[in-house]
């Protein structure tokens, strides 16, 4: 029993992780296409 709750516990450590990553690179793009349209640059 201990053993499917530890490696359920990686499962969603491991997800959770994916998840983190994934926000901050939304996050990191938004903030550097703001970056971008403040400088004045045309963008794509």
């Amino acid at each position: 029993m201990a053993r499917e709750i530890s490696d359920m516990h990686k499962k969603r450590r491991g997800r959770n992780i994916a998840l983190a990553v994934v926000i901050f690179a939304l996050s990191a793009l938004f903030y550097v296409m703001s970056i971008v349209r403040m400088s004045g640059g045309t963008g794509s």
